[in-house]
């Protein structure tokens, strides 16, 4: 099964596809990127198991432009609508970075219509930060006219240090990038730059009740192993997965798909368990805890 088309939701029009049958699974994104990159590796992998939903955050890709500011919590509510018209009561939901994010804020905001919540490369609080990358990487974007400088800074921060000796695969993930019909304007990005360096949730994860895996690359360089630890042990029950290795960065799904597709995977089609008070971590192929 396969289907597109937009619909209506908290005041945005939000682009969506519908890809495979089964549990419903959303894979929201991260900051300036729309959901084209989740067709790489994940909507391959896991349409055999779930009715995988991908869609563009307002102010990425085929969405519609915000009218004004907003917040994380906003783009959660913007979550929420999506599933409301396409008439799906629950589901699991998979964020990587500021998509991890708005995961959070949905399942303290909409904790009736998640199933199970996996955060990637998602810090908590980065309101709390004096200086923040994505700051920097706002201004970039806005007084880059060449979008070179800004393709290396975002380069440094989220690939390994393998990829970026990889000549060949740094330039066709920059072709790959550089063709997309749709790519973010400068206001959009820097409306959800403000949205992301605003986003303080780590005194209220407590109250996330939501069986919650949080995976991180041990080269995470944005959002480093501790604090995924921090989400994680934030989170009663929480389970921690470390991805180490070469090519453990921040794009996980990008750098090591198979590893981080088999973690979904079984994380979601794990039968229900009691989940403990503390965050655990644990070990699978291709994955060692802290």
């Amino acid at each position: 099964m396969s289907e597109s088309g937009k619909t209506a939701a908290n005041g945005q029009e939000l682009y969506f596809e519908i890809h495979g049958e089964g549990p419903p699974l959303v894979l929201v994104m991260g900051i300036g990127y729309d959901s084209s990159l989740w067709t790489l590796h994940q909507v391959p992998a896991l349409a055999g198991r779930f009715k995988v939903i991908v869609f563009d955050n307002r102010d990425a890709g085929r969405s519609s432009r915000s009218s004004s500011e907003y917040t994380i919590g906003d783009m959660a509510d913007d979550l929420a609508g999506l599933l409301d018209g396409l008439e799906i009561p629950r589901a699991h939901v998979v964020g990587l970075s500021m998509g991890g994010m708005i995961g959070q804020e949905f399942a303290l905001r909409h904790a009736d219509r998640l199933d199970r919540l996996v955060l990637s490369g998602a810090g908590a609080a980065p309101a709390r930060s004096v200086f923040d990358p994505i700051r920097t990487w706002s201004w970039i974007k806005t007084h880059d006219d060449s979008g070179e400088v800004f393709a290396a800074e975002q380069f440094t921060w989220l690939f390994s240090p393998g990829f970026l000796r990889d000549q060949e695969a740094v330039r066709q993930t920059i072709a790959f990038l550089s063709s997309n019909p749709n790519p973010v304007a400068s206001a959009a990005y820097g409306r959800q730059a403000r949205a992301y360096v605003q986003h303080d949730a780590l005194d209220r994860l407590g109250a996330i009740r939501a069986p919650t895996l949080v995976v991180v690359g041990e080269e995470d360089r944005l959002t480093p192993p501790w604090t995924a630890r921090e989400v994680a042990e934030a989170i009663p029950g929480a389970r921690l997965e470390i991805i180490r290795g070469p090519g453990s960065s921040h794009v996980l799904p990008l750098e090591r798909p198979d590893e981080f597709n088999r973690l979904v995977t079984a994380f979601l089609s794990a039968r229900p368990a009691a989940q403990p008070r503390s965050a655990t971590a644990h070990s699978t192929a291709g994955v060692t805890p802290m």
